[in-house]
């Protein structure tokens, strides 16, 4: 359809009662990019990613995170750090790979929702944090898998005419 059929469209019916899932391209690309742009500055570094993140646990987010998250951080991701680093590094790779192309998006947008989750609470910074960059870019994820924004310009559109029963796409 074309925006002015649409515009003329919801004019009828009293206005949009839903956004296009066109429109969801755009916040499905951006994630995307956001999550590879910063996991190409971690892949890139001079120094391990692992060193960079032991610095900020055992700074920032020791100072600000709540008491529970900053016992998991002490007894679980400091003595593993170097895991937790790669962890870190292929979730955001996969996920903006995922979000980017399209494919299995709904997945890619939870993982990169767990992934925003964790930011946040490391930072002490919750949801209804006004400066909460996390808790943004957390619900946009949400909005982009609750919207299977993959099927418009994805792979998950022909994924989604293959398998149609599977919810991943």
């Amino acid at each position: 359809m074309k925006l002015d059929s649409l515009s003329q469209e919801a004019g009828a019916r009293g206005g949009f009662r839903y956004a296009p899932r066109a429109l969801l391209v755009i916040l499905r690309v951006h994630l995307g990019v956001i999550l590879l742009v910063t996991d190409m500055g971690k892949l890139t570094s001079a120094a391990p990613f692992s060193v960079e993140m032991l610095g900020f646990i055992q700074g920032y987010a020791m100072r600000n995170a709540s008491a529970p998250y900053r016992q998991f951080l002490a007894q679980s991701v400091v003595p593993h750090a170097t895991l937790f680093s790669y962890l870190v590094m292929a979730g955001e790779l996969v996920a903006g790979l995922s979000l980017l192309t399209g494919t299995a998006t709904r997945v890619g947008a939870a993982v990169a929702m767990f992934l925003f989750l964790n930011f946040m609470l490391a930072k002490g910074r919750l949801f209804w944090s006004p400066d909460s960059e996390d808790a943004a870019v957390f619900f946009s994820a949400l909005v982009v898998m609750l919207g299977a924004a993959g099927r418009v310009w994805g792979v998950d559109a022909r994924l989604a005419r293959r398998w149609p029963s599977l919810p991943l796409w």
